[in-house]
């Protein structure tokens, strides 16, 4: 049986081999460029029931996020799901955040982390799922 701690350490690892893949190497398309595309889904949620407010989740995208990538994102609405080590299926709204960078990975993953830690904090969560890879954009 995988738990929820083994599963985040396999997560991490395979987050952290794609992060320090250089993303130089990839051959693109005309008129794209290798770049790191970096997807964080926050559940909101909290563990007393609460759920983020929006104006919580705008506060936090604002001094949390935007400053860390700059250079542009997406944020999504979306409803989520994931097996608690209960076995119960839960269900959440949540934001997800796209953001692509041509910077140095492990800097961007830095910021990854700093962003996940920063919310579970503020916002009594356990964890923020987060999908690394490289991409060609433009």
């Amino acid at each position: 049986m995988i738990t929820k701690t083994k599963f985040s350490l396999v997560a991490l690892c395979i987050l952290l081999s794609l992060a320090a893949a250089p993303a130089a190497a990839m051959e693109c398309p005309a008129g794209l460029k290798a770049a790191t595309e970096y997807r964080m889904f926050f559940g909101l949620l909290q563990k007393d029931g609460k759920v983020v407010t929006e104006e919580e989740w705008r506060r936090f995208l604002a001094d949390t996020i935007t400053p860390r990538f700059r250079d542009g994102l997406t944020v999504f609405d979306a409803n989520g799901q994931w097996l608690a080590p209960s076995g119960t299926v839960v269900r959440e709204p949540a934001k997800v955040v796209l953001a692509v960078a041509w910077t140095d990975p492990a800097k961007g993953m830095k910021f990854v982390e700093e962003i996940s830690g920063a919310y579970a904090k503020r916002f009594n969560q356990s964890a923020v799922f987060r999908v690394v890879g490289s991409v060609c954009a433009g």
